[in-house]
């Protein structure tokens, strides 16, 4: 079968396309990832099915078809109403997954728009779960603030980014009260990025510099972005 390397996004090295399928290479996560995949299928979530192993050791993933980006960008409203959505259905989805102690949920810890797979436009899957695990979905959420708003971007207004916050907020369903602790937990997903290793030095450096610029905004408009959350429009 013919093997069509996959390098849209930001997807994983060595991953490509087989008739309807896609192959991975295993990563020391993947066991804990299979078990998410295959209790998302049960579930009937938006996420790509786990089909097993090939003979090569990589796992076996379904091919959904659409677009991914392949950076940050400015979103529409109706994007970032499908993006809150479509988190917040797998954020229930995995509530009660195994592992979960009550609060909990399987965070994908990397929800971007570049791990989303958009049809007709819009955000409609997410891919590439390598990096989940057990943990708060404030968490997850806060980083996919931070991803979809392109917050340290300094070419987006302030303003504009924190209106267009509250939006994915609404649409997620987070209730007020819990706002800020939102925008206060984006402070820690830039940390952990800055703190992050790549494979090469200048990977490593770019990334720091880049998550350090976004702390520095971060710092300058966390304020405005907890009063917006609350705002009536």
């Amino acid at each position: 079968m013919e093997e069509i390397p996959l390098s849209g996004g930001r997807v994983t090295a060595g991953v490509v396309r087989a008739g309807d399928t896609v192959r991975r290479p295993c990563c020391p996560n993947s066991p804990f990832v299979h078990r998410v995949l295959s209790f998302l299928e049960e579930k009937d979530a938006p996420a790509p099915r786990f089909l097993g192993l090939d003979d090569r050791g990589r796992e076996i993933i379904s091919f959904l078809p659409g677009q991914v980006p392949d950076n940050l960008g400015y979103f529409s409203e109706e994007q970032l109403s499908a993006a809150g959505k479509l988190i917040r259905t797998l954020h229930d989805a995995l509530s009660d997954f195994p592992d979960c102690s009550p609060g909990e949920t399987v965070c994908h810890r990397d929800l971007s728009p570049c791990n989303f797979l958009f049809t007709g436009g819009l955000p409609a899957f997410v891919i590439d779960w390598d990096a989940a695990m057990v943990g708060n979905p404030l968490d997850d959420l806060a980083y996919a603030l931070w991803m979809w708003l392109d917050m340290g971007n300094r070419g987006n207004p302030p303003r504009d980014t924190a209106r267009r916050a509250k939006f994915l907020l609404d649409s997620y369903g987070l209730e007020p009260a819990l706002r800020p602790e939102s925008f206060r937990r984006i402070r820690g997903q830039m940390e952990r990025v800055a703190q992050s290793v790549f494979p090469t030095r200048e990977q490593t450096a770019a990334t720091r510099a880049w998550a350090e610029s976004c702390l520095g905004w971060l710092r300058e408009y966390r304020a405005l972005l907890e009063k917006e959350s609350q705002a009536e429009h």
